[in-house]
């Protein structure tokens, strides 16, 4: 019968590493404002842009109604009115 040997240990030098870890996924989160939102920085509603229609519809409305004036003080009365101005 044969005596059995065992096999050479093999010391190795380099400096042993843990293996990387594979990263965990990204918490998915919105920032969080601990200070309160300035009083300017209040958000409004988009804006619906104004057409040339809607203009010539509001100052025929505003000649109907027997309050206006020249055509053209209706056309920029109008305009004011619907671009807020």
């Amino acid at each position: 019968m044969a005596k059995k040997t065992a096999a050479p240990v093999v010391v190795s030098k380099k400096p042993v590493t843990p293996a990387a870890k594979p990263a965990a996924p990204a918490a998915i989160s919105t920032p969080v404002r601990n200070s309160p939102v300035p009083k300017g920085a209040v958000r409004t509603a988009a804006k619906k842009e104004v057409t040339y229609g809607d203009i010539a519809q509001r100052a025929y409305e505003i000649w109907s109604s027997g309050q206006g004036g020249s055509e053209t003080d209706n056309w920029l009365r109008a305009e004011r009115e619907l671009r807020g101005a």
